[in-house]
């Protein structure tokens, strides 16, 4: 009997693990479509007179710019866009509204979305402002004993950025968060990949 209790314990621990897991794709869909769609923007040259406004208006601090080059309005405009897009139409998949994991991702997908996209892209610039600083050029990897730090830091960026926004509506439970770290090392280095592939980008890690 002992045994059995054990059996259906862990078996209830790995239903709730999937729930969660599946709870977390669900959260992360959005942003990770949006990704794709920025990617194909880029590839494809649209939106080219977006892309001629760098989110720093090419103001300098200390002699380096904010952000450099490759942070631009296209980007800004893009991924909100996208993920409010791709979260509306997820919205319409019938019991969707099962796992969502936030009451405007249930009631106001869009803005969940629109506001995740943004995160997301927010979430880079803190990165990409202490790279400049360090003489880090847009695309280059740190080198010596920041190297590492910078790895960690260039996946999981956009990550706090979109947790950040989500915490505007509230709370998330841990599960959740933990699972999305899981698919955010997996996904970011997959799809540094490739733009790597495209020539969009020039390293991976």
């Amino acid at each position: 009997m002992r045994r059995c209790g054990c059996s259906r314990i862990w078996g209830e621990r790995i239903n709730f693990a999937a729930l969660d897991l599946w709870a977390a794709l669900w959260f992360a869909l959005p942003v990770i479509g949006a990704g794709a769609v920025h990617i194909a923007v880029i590839r494809s040259g649209a939106l080219a007179n977006l892309a001629r406004f760098p989110l720093d208006s090419g103001i300098s601090f200390g002699g380096r710019r904010l952000f450099g080059a490759n942070k631009t309005l296209r980007g800004l405009v893009v991924m909100p866009l996208a993920g409010g897009a791709l979260a509306t139409l997820l919205d319409l998949i019938p019991n969707a509204r099962t796992w969502c994991v936030s009451i405007v991702q249930a009631e106001r997908p869009f803005l969940w979305g629109a506001a995740l996209g943004a995160g997301y892209l927010l979430g880079e610039l803190p990165n990409s402002f202490l790279k400049r600083r360090l003489d880090i050029a847009p695309g280059d990897a740190a080198h010596g004993n920041t190297r590492a730090i910078f790895w960690i830091l260039d996946q999981i960026d956009s990550l706090l950025g979109v947790l950040a926004v989500a915490l505007l509506f509230g709370s998330l439970p841990i599960a959740i968060v933990e699972w999305l770290l899981v698919i955010t090392l997996v996904i970011h280095p997959f799809a540094a990949w490739v733009m790597k592939t495209m020539g969009l980008k020039r390293r991976v890690g």
